[in-house]
């Protein structure tokens, strides 16, 4: 008798190491590979109907940070999403925050010139099982940008240099002759632009100093400009007997994505089964790499 028990209790442990084995042993709840869905974005822009219009390829969305809240809890990110694992667990209440760059990253950037700025959110969403949810992000520009255009009427009278400065916190921009946009046959180019993060619902007030000279005279001009959201400022720099001629130019720049750039999981990453724990790391990119998200964690 006493045989029969130990049999039985050899058998039932050895039922409960398999079970681990096959579950839990590869770090997932009973059932749980049953229990999530995928989502797939769509970035849309925001402003369509205008004639400057920025667009953004699917390289380029890749790099986006992407965050994934339910309520007033974070899920997943910031993370790039090309690099994110698209599964998540079966809910109500998820929200999506992307950002093409962070804000600090928005001003230093490219030796302190900066980036433009893209950033969204999306509404809330459920995640059902075993489906692929499509969310729609709409996305704009969030900071402002402010280029120098040089008129001959300047240059062919100051011939010595002409060199404007932005004095802004911890940044000093400075255009010259080589990088200024010029105006030729009155086709103009922004040549270098500069980026400002600026603040919903405010502007930014950016000083800045020219000073110009040839082989005989020198004149420096100081003033403001006023930047908004969304907005580019040109500062085109003329002469014309003796003095400045300065116009401040305001674009309409905001971004708009033709027909929805869409990025589902299977352009993002490579599943290799439908079995793994959420965020584990046997998923793996387009070229074959394996996903490491535990620098992520």
């Amino acid at each position: 008798m006493k045989r029969e028990i130990y049999y039985f209790a050899w058998i039932c442990f050895l039922s409960l190491m398999n079970a681990c084995t096959s579950e839990e042993g590869l770090g997932i709840e009973a059932g749980q590979q049953d229990k999530d869905g995928k989502i797939e974005l769509a970035f849309t822009g925001t402003a369509p109907t205008r004639s400057t219009t920025t667009t953004i390829s699917p390289e380029e969305a890749k790099n986006f940070l992407i965050t994934v809240s339910q309520g007033e809890r974070i899920i997943r990110g910031p993370q790039t999403l090309g690099t994110m694992d698209m599964r998540f667990p079966v809910g109500q209440g998820y929200k999506v925050y992307a950002e093409s760059c962070t804000e600090s990253d928005a001003e230093s950037n490219n030796n302190n010139w900066g980036q433009k700025r893209f950033t969204g959110s999306s509404a809330e969403f459920g995640i059902n099982k075993g489906a692929t949810t499509k969310v729609k992000v709409g996305m704009s520009v969030v900071n402002a940008s402010l280029c120098v255009i040089i008129n001959p009427s300047l240059s062919n009278y100051f011939k010595k240099s002409c060199t404007v400065t932005l004095s802004d916190a911890d940044r000093g921009l400075i255009w010259n002759y080589d990088n200024a946009g010029k105006t030729e046959n009155g086709v103009s180019t922004d040549g270098q632009v500069a980026y400002f993060n600026v603040n919903e619902g405010e502007t930014r007030t950016i000083h800045y100093t020219i000073i110009v000279a040839n082989d005989n005279k020198t004149i420096t001009k100081e003033g403001t400009v006023s930047l908004s959201r969304a907005k580019m400022v040109r500062l085109n720099l003329a002469y014309d007997s003796g003095f400045f001629n300065l116009t401040v130019n305001v674009n309409d720049d905001d971004l708009y994505v033709n027909n929805e750039l869409n990025l589902g999981p299977e352009n993002i990453i490579q599943d290799d089964g439908a079995t793994d724990a959420i965020g584990g790391n046997d998923d793996f990119h387009t070229d074959g790499t394996e996903v490491d998200y535990d620098q992520y964690n």
